[in-house]
């Protein structure tokens, strides 16, 4: 249990950049067609389940990562090394029968920042393999 904490300890950056270059990337997309958004217009944006749906399995993950590893007197915590097989099938590769895949590979085909997080992703989850 300790190690699998620790793996996801080194995970959880990485993670969080990627998910970061995600929402960088989906952004660009749409102001590219619409015009510059405030970040609170974009937040709202992507809380439209129809339309971002695909990003809710990272997302989930994303949360379910800090309250694992900061967890507050009434969360419920996952299990590390479970988290981590979720981060790996997530992406490791990103399955294209499934939204999220999709998306994210048509993503990573336009934006090399997005390449580079998944790399970063990819060796650090790798490693925890």
């Amino acid at each position: 249990m300790a190690e699998a904490t620790d793996e996801l300890r080194a995970a959880q950056p990485v993670l969080l950049t990627l998910h970061k270059a995600l929402l960088d990337a989906e952004r660009a997309q749409v102001e590219a067609v619409h015009g510059a958004m405030s970040g609170s217009e974009f937040l709202q944006l992507v809380s439209d389940p129809v339309r971002y749906g695909w990003l809710k399995p990272f997302s989930r993950l994303i949360v379910a990562i800090d309250d694992t590893l900061n967890p507050r007197d009434d969360d419920t915590v996952a299990e590390p090394g479970d988290l981590l097989d979720q981060a790996r099938e997530l992406v490791l590769p990103p399955k294209d029968e499934t939204p999220f895949g999709r998306r994210y590979r048509s993503l990573m085909q336009k934006d090399p920042a997005l390449v580079m997080a998944h790399s970063a992703v990819a060796k650090t989850l790798g490693r925890a393999a």
